[in-house]
């Protein structure tokens, strides 16, 4: 069931609203990520595999506590972020990057790693000087290729919270958020910002 829910205010926080907004996946690229997997899905950009996606009609910036955050000029869903992984977990497996990314082609060849749906559940993101404002969203298959590669490389990776990026303070420049340490200290919730964006199942 998709419920429709409507814009919500908290102290501190101010947000324009705005039109629907509508979003969908999309394909294009610039010199600073690549597609990967042989298809226009999936791109590869800050050691990152990611899942590209678009948001439209929505204000330009919104305050926060204060502090002008701008939208972001293009939208994607980390799924895989494997520079962080192997900083976080100490892995010194050779060519650990490459391995991934090749699993990762090889695992949806027969699993559909997709937008399931968005959710009605938006926190500010807040690291040294940067912020930003995310919308958490879910993904299939994701656990299960997280724990393919727990299995094959004797690791013990979380499964990232996936979001989508909507604002940041300095252009264009969000923060990870790669595990649950990750969100419980990087980030705070906060009520809906958007009027009229549907949740759920896309």
């Amino acid at each position: 069931m998709v419920l429709r829910i409507h814009g919500m205010d908290q102290v501190g926080v101010q947000f324009p609203i705005g039109p629907p907004i509508s979003m969908t996946a999309i394909k294009a690229t610039n010199m600073s990520e690549q597609f990967i997997c042989d298809e226009e899905k999936y791109i590869f950009k800050k050691r990152t595999i990611a899942l590209p996606v678009s948001l439209e009609n929505l204000p330009q910036k919104v305050k926060i506590d204060g502090y002008e955050l701008l939208l972001k000029s293009s939208f994607h869903i980390s799924l895989v972020c494997i520079g962080k992984i192997i900083e976080k977990h100490n892995v010194s497996i050779p060519d650990f990057e490459n391995l991934i990314i090749k699993d990762f082609c090889e695992f949806i060849e027969n699993h559909d790693v997709s937008l399931v749906g968005y959710r009605d559940e938006f926190r500010i993101a807040t690291q040294n000087e940067r912020k930003s404002v995310v919308m958490m969203a879910d993904i299939s298959n994701l656990n299960d290729f997280f724990d393919l590669i727990n299995r094959k490389y004797n690791l013990d990776i979380e499964v990232h919270p996936t979001h989508v990026t909507l604002y940041t303070l300095q252009p264009d420049i969000g923060i990870f958020i790669t595990d649950s340490d990750d969100l419980k200290q990087l980030t705070r919730k906060i009520k809906n910002p958007i009027k009229f964006v549907k949740f759920g199942a896309l």
